[in-house]
């Protein structure tokens, strides 16, 4: 079977707020949560994934609240970290899921993250790809020059500030294919796509919603057996905020990818699909 956005496409509603995930394949659950820049979704992230990890997973790749096709509350009013963290909470009462792993990339790693501190049952596995504020800066500069791509966007959300903010995602810029440009310029571009990806990261810049600690600082209370994937070359998360989590996770094996970007997923496709299934396999 041949899987689309359309084909695999479900819906469900938490508190009036209807969300949007795909499903394919079966076995163990894997819940994948993407990343937070313009036009991103869960079917930008991980749709060309899903032929070969649904071989071997139930995957359930959530659109988290305000992105892709799913709606939001109307006001953020708590850090987004944990209005995303209950969403995939949601997704699994929904389900009728007990434990599921999570697969996050950069935000949704951070995502995953606080779900396994705040949920510890619900969560198996953690597979944190460049995961959002997990990883410390402690040479480079801070924003770093993705994150401050994507800022510059938030501010001024043009066809070309988009464009910029793709390029300092990977590391061969023949990646960016015109229908990928195209495609996620589209969608970052839409004002509700826009509003959204600002009100979410305003929450991160509020004192009124900030945690008490830093997700960098709990590292030590995830008990779960952690897999980061890191790109040498990532321009957002830069590879130097991997030695941290390495070390203070209890449970962490780190691998990182040569001539590799933001997007581990996309531009090493192949040795991803390979890390991810021999590490969630392992043991079963």
């Amino acid at each position: 079977m041949t899987f689309t956005a359309e084909n695999t496409s479900c819906r469900f509603s938490v508190d009036g707020v209807e969300l949007r995930y795909h499903e394919a394949g079966s076995g163990a659950p894997l819940v994948l949560l993407h990343g937070s820049g313009p036009g991103v979704s869960g079917w930008a992230n991980f749709g060309a994934n899903l032929e070969v990890l649904s071989r071997h997973f139930r995957c359930l790749v959530l659109d988290q609240p305000g992105f892709g096709a799913s709606g939001r509350p109307e006001v953020y009013e708590r850090n987004y970290l944990r209005i995303a963290s209950d969403a995939v909470i949601a997704l699994l009462d929904e389900l009728g899921i007990e434990k599921a792993s999570l697969l996050g990339n950069s935000m949704g790693g951070g995502v995953a993250t606080l779900t396994a501190l705040e949920h510890a049952g619900r969560v198996d596995k953690l597979v944190l790809m460049a995961p959002g504020g997990v990883g410390v800066n402690i040479l480079g500069p801070e924003p770093s020059e993705g994150i401050n791509r994507l800022l510059a966007f938030n501010a001024d959300p043009t066809a070309e500030r988009a464009i910029d903010w793709l390029r300092t995602m990977v590391f061969d810029p023949a990646v960016l294919t015109e229908d990928l440009i195209a495609a996620r310029t589209a969608a970052a571009t839409d004002p509700a796509q826009t509003k959204a990806l600002a009100d979410a990261y305003a929450t991160f810049y509020n004192p009124r919603m900030a945690e008490p600690l830093p997700l960098w600082a709990r590292l030590k209370g995830v008990p779960h057996q952690v897999l980061m994937l890191w790109g040498r070359d990532d321009r957002v998360t830069p590879v130097e905020g991997a030695l941290f989590p390495a070390r203070q996770l209890p449970n962490a094996d780190l691998r990182i990818f040569s001539r590799c970007g933001h997007w581990v997923q996309v531009e090493r496709k192949d040795a991803f699909e390979r890390a991810v299934i021999d590490f969630l396999t392992r043991g079963m």
